[in-house]
This record gives C-alpha cells, sequence and structure tokens, in this order.
C-alpha cells in the first residue's frame, strides 16, 4: 500500500511550506483534488529546486522553453519540447533550472490517476516512465501531443456531464501516446525490454517500511546484490541504495513537517525502524541533522 490513507493529500497541502506558496502548481493544489484534472500554464520552475521532492498527484510536463537539469545525469535533463511523466511517489531530484524556463503541466489527481490504472491498459508504459520521465520529441510528436493538451485544457474547464470521461479518454491517449514515442525514440526501451527499475520503484514504495537493505530487493528479482546494484546504476546512473534512501528520508521529512501530532518515536515505528535511536542515526547520516533539529528548523521556517 501507499504511506498514507485518505488524509495523504491534505498533509501535502500542509507539507508545502518548504516551497513557494505562489507557485502556480502549489496554487492549485485544491482545485486538483476537486476537479480531478486541471491544466496550469506558465510554470516557472519545479516546486522545489536542489531538493529531492515527490508529489502526490501524476504531473504530465510539457516543456515549452528553457531546462531543468535533474540529477547529474544529462539523460534525464527536460528540455523545450520535451514532455517529462513524474508519477505519483516519483522522486524527482531538480538541480537547476534556467531563467527562462516554462512549461504547462497537466496535473491528474491520485484517484483520477488510479481510475486511469484501472480502467485502461497503462501498466505498459509505467516502465518507461519511471526509469526516464522526460521524452525527447521530434517536431512533429510535440505537435501531436500538445494538440492533446489543448484539447484536455479545453475539457477540463468545460462544465458538460461527461467531462469525466471525455478527459480520462483523452489523457490515457495522451499517455499511451508518450509511452509510444519513448519505445520509438530510444532504442534501450524496444517492447520486450523489462525495466528492472520500474520494478525496484515500485517494490520501494510497497516494502520501504520493511527493509531498507540492498539484499531485501535484490532477493525480490532474484537476482545476486551486485548484478542487481549494477543493473539499476546503469538504468537511472544513481546507485540503487541511494534510491533506497533519498525515498525513506523524503518520507520521513514529510512527516517530520505535516504530522505534528506524532512523536519522532511514533514516526520511526510507523516508518519501519525498531527503535527511535535507529531511526535518528539514519535521518542525521543521510539529513545532515537529527529529527528533532529537522522538526525544530520546520517550526523556525513556519514562524
Amino acid at each position: 500500500m501507499y504511506i498514507c490513507s485518505e488524509e495523504k493529500f491534505e498533509r501535502m497541502r500542509k507539507e508545502q511550506k518548504n516551497v513557494n506558496p505562489s507557485h502556480p502548481y502549489i496554487q492549485q493544489l485544491d482545485a486538483i483534488r476537486e476537479k480531478d484534472v486541471v491544466v496550469i500554464d506558465d510554470i516557472p520552475s519545479p516546486p522545489l529546486v536542489g531538493e529531492a521532492y515527490i508529489t502526490d498527484n501524476c504531473l504530465i510536463i510539457v516543456c515549452q522553453q528553457g531546462e531543468i537539469i535533474n540529477v547529474d545525469n544529462d539523460e534525464y535533463a527536460l528540455r523545450a519540447h520535451d514532455i517529462s511523466i513524474l508519477l505519483p511517489d516519483q522522486i524527482a531530484i531538480p538541480q537547476r533550472v534556467t531563467a527562462d524556463f516554462r512549461a504547462t503541466n497537466v496535473a491528474l489527481s491520485r484517484h483520477f490517476y488510479e481510475q486511469m490504472r484501472v480502467s485502461y491498459p497503462y501498466t505498459r508504459c509505467v516502465a518507461h516512465f519511471r526509469r526516464r520521465p522526460p521524452c525527447r520529441l521530434s517536431e512533429s510528436q510535440f505537435a501531436e501531443a500538445l494538440s492533446l493538451v489543448n484539447a484536455i485544457r479545453s475539457i477540463s474547464r468545460s462544465d458538460s456531464i461527461y467531462r469525466h470521461e471525455m478527459l480520462m479518454h483523452m489523457v490515457c491517449i495522451l499517455v499511451n501516446m508518450l509511452g509510444e514515442y519513448h519505445v520509438k525514440n530510444y532504442p534501450d526501451e524496444r517492447k520486450g525490454k523489462e525495466s528492472v527499475f520500474g520494478r525496484f520503484y515500485e517494490n520501494i514504495i510497497l516494502h520501504y517500511r520493511e527493509s531498507r537493505e540492498l539484499n531485501y530487493y535484490a532477493r525480490l528479482h532474484h537476482l545476486s546484490a551486485k548484478r542487481f546494484a549494477a543493473v539499476i546504476k546503469i538504468e537511472t546512473g544513481i546507485n540503487a541504495t541511494d534510491w533506497i534512501t533519498n525515498y525513506v528520508i523524503i518520507r520521513a521529512k514529510m512527516m517530520l513537517d505535516s504530522r505534528k501530532e506524532m512523536t519522532i518515536q511514533q514516526i520511526s515505528y510507523y516508518l519501519g525502524f525498531s527503535e527511535q535511536a535507529s531511526f535518528s542515526r539514519f535521518f542525521k547520516a543521510n539529513a545532515g541533522m537529527t529529527p528533532s533539529e529537522y522538526r525544530e528548523k520546520g517550526i523556525d521556517r513556519i514562524g
């Protein structure tokens, strides 16, 4: 299961104190929850730059100009006429953004996203989007995708009684079109090639509270730890242990920020640590401060 219950979205809204509250995406969080699909134009940057974050929604990011550099790998840069799909619970690590960056976001609520996954043969695309969110398109491909985005924008703003059904069909067409472009444009993602990282990331979401050990995830993939680590490094440019650690740290920060009613001990147990001391050591080693210090800094930011 995912980390949170039905309160997750509301907690996400409260967690946004680390980002600019006037950011166009943050301004639309309530609208996304209420309307399921919202098209947001003139996005000047990601919600956070220089820090990893996880979104509760699915974001289809259409880059019109400028550039975002993600991690230290040119393969993951988002440039003009690229489209990136950031799935719910997926880590994004934008390192820097150019001043001329502008994008349109098609934001899908988790509820809409889960409906799409159930009602349409969508899962064949997930591995592509998990492994390499940005897709570099040709001019004709970008024009075709943009025409669908424009149609989705128009439908999302309508009051038609068939709004939901039309949006579901149009978004599914767009997502599957982008999936086809991934396969066509990247030789290493031809049909039949399975992405180990796609399965690995899904397993992190499912099992991060059970284990943070590389061997655990290697066994789930029936690979030796050495082979598994090498495959993930080749596929993503990032160490497998770093993916696990980053996910746990981001989840810990989210809970420390938003779940004020929970003690640090309760949070440590929730995240799968046997005792608070081990959680504190893990957090300090990877965040540079203790959970208590992080929570205090959060209070200072609010004040």
